[in-house]
């Protein structure tokens, strides 16, 4: 359990022995930052202090920054640090005249390299630990900064936390909540339990397959969570058209392979009607073809949809069968149906569903109104939460569920081999 080990990387060690760390008299002592917060010394109590190369900090004040138990055994000098994880552990015995001071965390005692130093209690009666490589040894990331003297610890749920961050991406929690990755820090472990830090590890291996940064062609890097749905596309018609054309061979092959049919000739007008439209709305076109590519399989359409709906975007489809008495809430009913037995909805041309497509990314990235003159076409344009997806990373969670990587493949697995012939 990542807050488990959290705990005893940091509590079971206390502070930081670190290489270079000069011990000089007269200096002033060091900061000491948890999970980014400065861990506070109370006026007149035992603060963090420099003495034979090593840095000290009081072991207490640590563990309830971490929110841990600490609990001081004088008769047989133990210092036992509990988690706080629900579990209940003993506590090893210790038998004859101890002089030395036991560390017990979650019912294991630690073992201190002679090398590294030795728990002890100061005059001020605080327990101070040394450390150095045991935090780090149990995934902790330390480091020591030179030009502000101060100690930043963090604990392998937290930095978990800061990685997933940097995606900036949305992500569904286990109880349903839809929440930006990079507010998690700022939520800190506590928000979280056990089973959703472990699925926060699923995540970022999932995530860690995509690269924060893309470099075109012309040598431009674009952050991946920058991109936004709205904006002029970067490639046109015809370069879409070739990125389909390379792809053939491949996907014929697959289709035989896999389906044991023929490959679907690629509607020709669509890349014409994905950029046309798209700037009609002021989205990107050729990003929102991308995403047509990967929802419909290269327009295989292997899935419940099928061609002659002219759904590229999976509109309505949720896994169940329509039974026709849903509404179109407000869209054309001449250009759109819902045909019972039918997955998702159906619309009367290719123009027409290229569109509703592009009507629902318009929904998901403002709350301005559809452009003079525009018929509604999407059937859950107003089930949509206006403006809550800007950018093509914030479609995770929202538009594909669980969809942990859905903006990320959009960009990645499909547009850049577009940009990238």
């Amino acid at each position: 359990m990542l807050f488990k080990r959290a705990v005893t990387c940091i509590l079971c060690t206390g502070i930081l022995v670190l290489t270079g760390v000069p011990a000089v008299a007269g200096t002033a002592p060091a900061r000491i930052y948890v999970n980014n917060r400065e861990v506070s010394i109370p006026p007149g109590d035992q603060g963090p202090f420099i003495e034979g190369g090593r840095t000290y900090v009081p072991l207490r004040i640590i563990a309830e920054n971490l929110g841990a138990a600490v609990e001081w055994r004088r008769d047989t000098r133990q210092v036992v640090i509990t988690s706080g994880d629900g579990n209940s552990y003993g506590v090893p015995e210790r038998t004859g005249k101890n002089t030395e001071v036991e560390i017990v965390v979650n019912g294991e005692v630690l073992n201190i390299p002679p090398s590294l130093g030795k728990a002890r209690i100061t005059a001020a009666g605080r327990t101070v630990v040394p450390l150095r490589a045991v935090g780090e040894a149990l995934g902790c990331e330390v480091n020591w900064i030179q030009a502000t003297r101060t100690v930043e610890i963090k604990s392998p749920t937290y930095k978990l936390l800061e990685d997933l961050a940097a995606y900036r991406s949305n992500l569904r929690l286990l109880d349903g909540r839809v929440v930006n990755s990079s507010d998690l820090p700022a939520m800190g472990e506590g928000a979280f339990s056990p089973a959703q830090v472990q699925e926060f590890q699923k995540m970022r291996e999932l995530l860690s397959k995509y690269d924060h940064e893309i470099k075109l062609p012309d040598g431009t890097v674009i952050k991946t969570a920058d991109l936004t749905i709205m904006g002029e596309a970067l490639l046109t018609a015809e370069e879409l058209k070739a990125w389909m054309a390379r792809e053939t061979p491949r996907i014929a092959e697959k289709m035989k392979r896999e389906y044991g049919r023929d490959m679907l000739p690629i509607p020709d007008e669509l890349p014409e009607l994905y950029i046309k439209i798209g700037a009609e709305y002021g989205v990107r076109g050729d990003l929102a073809f991308a995403q047509a590519v990967k929802e419909t399989g290269y327009f295989q359409f292997t899935g419940s949809v099928k061609p002659f709906q002219n759904n590229y975007c999976g509109l309505w489809a949720t896994g169940r069968p329509l039974t026709g008495q849903e509404s179109l809430n407000g869209a054309d009913p001449s250009a759109v149906s819902l045909e019972p037995g039918l997955h998702g909805a159906t619309f009367a041309s290719p123009a027409v569903g290229v569109e509703a497509h592009i009507q629902h990314l318009y929904a998901y990235a403002t709350k301005e109104p559809l452009p003079p003159g525009k018929t509604l076409y999407d059937p859950r344009f107003n089930l949509v939460q206006r403006g809550s997806a800007r950018r093509w990373v914030e479609l995770n969670a929202r538009w594909a569920v669980p969809g942990t990587t859905y903006g990320q493949s959009i960009i990645q697995d499909y547009w850049l081999k577009a940009i990238r012939p």
